[in-house]
């Protein structure tokens, strides 16, 4: 499967969006069943990405990051998935998380510097979500699939 890419970040898993247009030709009864379960999976590895991203905003020097990482929230969906942003005020001068996260992320974008920080590649999602690609929770929401699909009789 080609990377999945969400703000120029993303988590590559072999097959899986084959795997998952494979789920829609699964009889009627079965397929609730089925994507219930992958979304349970995708939601358990993407919880364990929160604590990561919650501590790399911490570590990143970005003032504004450790609050903006108070509004990171799972999302149910069939790939695990986050959300960052949102209407959830965090800056000192009410500004949300939504507003405020790319440049927690990124640093400024223009002359005036409001993130205390010089612009750069990512300080603290990008870093977060690479050791989560490379540590073991893919392999274990793959894992969790194949015993998914092993289940339903489809594999």
């Amino acid at each position: 499967m080609p990377a999945r890419t969400v703000n120029g970040l993303a988590i590559e898993v072999d097959g899986l969006v084959e795997t998952l247009k494979a789920v829609r030709t699964v009889q009627a009864e079965l397929r609730p069943g089925v994507n219930g379960a992958i979304r349970d999976a995708a939601v358990e590895c993407a919880g364990a990405l929160v604590p990561a991203l919650v501590s790399a905003a911490s570590a990143s020097g970005v003032p504004v990051a450790p609050r903006v990482a108070r509004s990171i929230r799972v999302k149910r969906d069939r790939l695990p998935s986050v959300t960052i942003g949102g209407a959830l005020a965090v800056g000192r001068g009410g500004g949300s998380a939504g507003a405020l996260v790319w440049g927690s992320e990124q640093g400024p974008k223009g002359d005036v510097n409001h993130f205390g920080v010089p612009p750069g590649p990512g300080y603290w999602i990008a870093p977060a979500v690479a050791r989560f690609k490379a540590g073991p929770a893919i392999g274990r929401f793959q894992r969790a699939l194949a015993s998914i699909f092993r289940k339903a009789g489809l594999l």
